[in-house]
C-alpha cells in the first residue's frame, strides 16, 4: 500500500480571478432563488431541493484504526449523534423518475475540537451518488450557472440552453460530460441502496482524503422493483425510505480514500475520480440509522430547517479545492435566502 502524501497549505492553488467568479455565482444563486420564489411561492435549497427523508442516527468511530486513519474526528473510538438527509440533487422539485443525482448529508453533532468557523459544533459530510463533480473548477461551474439564469430556472429551458451551447466536439470536456451522463443515467432505486461520495477532497488530519458512504448490507428489495415503483409514484424514494426505516435498522460503512499521488489525485480538478487501484477506500466508522418513523410532518420540517455545509467542519477536516471554496460562499447565501 502506498504511503499517503502529507497535508500542507500548498496543496491548494487558487486562481487569481476565482474570488470574482465566486461572487458572480452567489449573485446568480440569489437571483434564481428569487425567480423560483416569485413563480411558486416556495423557499428551498439552491440545490438538493427535494428531500427523500430526514433521519436520526449514530456515527460510530471504529476502534484500532492504523495511525494514518486515526485522524481528526476518527482519532479514537466514539459514538456521536447525527442527523441524515437523503435528497435528489436538482434545484427544483420533480418526480423521482426524472434522471437526477441523489444526495446524502450527515450532520455529526456536538463534536469537540477546533472548528473551521467559530460557533460551529458539528462535522458535516455532504455527498452525491457519483465519485466526481460535473465540472473541474469554479470557472466551468460559472458557465453552468449563467446558463441556468438565462433559462429562468426552468429545467426544460436549461437543458435546451446547455444543449445549444457548443456543438464543436473538439471543445467539449469529455470527462465532465461523461460524469454528468453517468450521474443521471443511474436507475432510480431505494435511497439507502446507493454509494455516496464526497466528490471533492478534505484535509484528513496530517493527510488529504476523499470519503464515501456505502450500504453495509444489500436491501431485500431489488433495483427493478424500486425502478418500477419510481415509475408509478412521484415521491417513491421518500415512501420507500420511510417504510424501510419503520421495519428495520440501516447500517452504512463510512470510508476514506487517502491521497497517495499528486498527478492522478488532483486537488483543484474535482472532475477527476481518484483511482482506487492507487488508494482503496478504507472503513473508519459506521453510520447506523435505527428503526424510526420519519413520515411525520414535524420530523420532515425539523430536517428541512437544518443547514448542511462541508464547511461545518473541524480544522482537521477543512475542505480543499476550488469547488469547496465556492461552497463556502454559496451555502450561506442560499440558507440566508431561505431564512429570510
Amino acid at each position: 500500500m502506498k504511503t499517503p502524501l502529507p497535508f500542507s497549505d500548498s496543496v491548494e492553488t487558487i486562481p487569481a480571478d476565482e474570488a470574482q467568479q465566486i461572487a458572480r455565482i452567489v449573485e446568480i444563486v440569489q437571483q434564481t432563488q428569487k425567480i423560483h420564489f416569485d413563480k411558486t411561492g416556495e423557499l428551498h435549497r439552491d440545490v438538493h431541493a427535494k428531500a427523500n427523508g430526514c433521519a436520526r442516527g449514530e456515527l460510530r468511530i471504529s476502534a484500532g484504526l492504523p495511525a494514518e486513519l486515526a485522524q481528526g474526528l476518527f482519532v479514537q473510538p466514539a459514538t456521536y449523534h447525527a442527523a441524515v438527509r437523503f435528497s435528489n440533487s436538482a434545484p427544483w422539485f420533480q418526480a423521482d423518475l426524472v434522471p437526477d443525482g441523489r444526495g446524502l448529508a450527515i450532520q455529526v453533532e456536538d463534536v469537540p475540537g477546533e472548528h473551521v468557523d467559530d460557533g460551529v459544533t458539528t462535522q458535516d459530510f455532504v455527498m452525491v451518488n457519483h465519485p466526481c463533480f460535473i465540472t473541474a473548477d469554479v470557472r466551468e461551474f460559472l458557465e453552468i450557472e449563467e446558463a441556468r439564469l438565462r433559462a429562468a430556472d426552468d429545467p426544460i429551458q436549461l437543458a435546451a440552453v446547455l444543449a445549444s451551447k457548443e456543438w464543436n466536439p473538439l471543445k467539449w470536456n469529455w470527462r465532465e460530460s461523461l460524469a454528468l451522463a453517468q450521474l443521471v443515467a443511474q436507475l432510480p432505486s431505494h435511497p439507502a441502496s446507493y454509494t455516496y461520495y464526497s466528490m471533492s477532497p478534505i484535509r484528513f488530519g496530517n493527510y488529504v482524503a476523499k470519503y464515501r458512504l456505502q450500504p453495509a448490507v444489500d436491501l431485500p428489495s431489488s433495483t427493478l422493483w424500486s425502478a418500477a415503483r419510481v415509475a408509478t409514484e412521484r415521491d417513491a424514494m421518500r415512501h420507500m425510505l420511510a417504510e424501510t426505516l419503520q421495519s428495520q435498522e440501516l447500517t452504512f460503512e463510512f470510508q476514506v480514500q487517502l491521497r497517495t499521488a499528486e498527478e492522478s489525485m488532483p486537488i483543484e480538478d474535482a472532475s477527476v475520480t481518484w483511482p482506487e487501484a492507487e488508494s482503496p477506500f478504507r472503513t473508519v466508522a459506521q453510520l447506523v440509522l435505527p428503526r424510526q418513523d420519519i413520515s411525520a410532518p414535524e420530523v420532515s420540517a425539523a430536517g428541512e430547517r437544518r443547514a448542511f455545509s462541508v464547511w461545518h467542519a473541524l480544522a482537521a477536516h477543512r475542505p480543499l479545492g476550488g469547488i469547496n471554496r465556492l461552497r463556502r460562499a454559496v451555502y450561506p447565501a442560499s440558507a440566508k435566502f431561505r431564512g429570510a
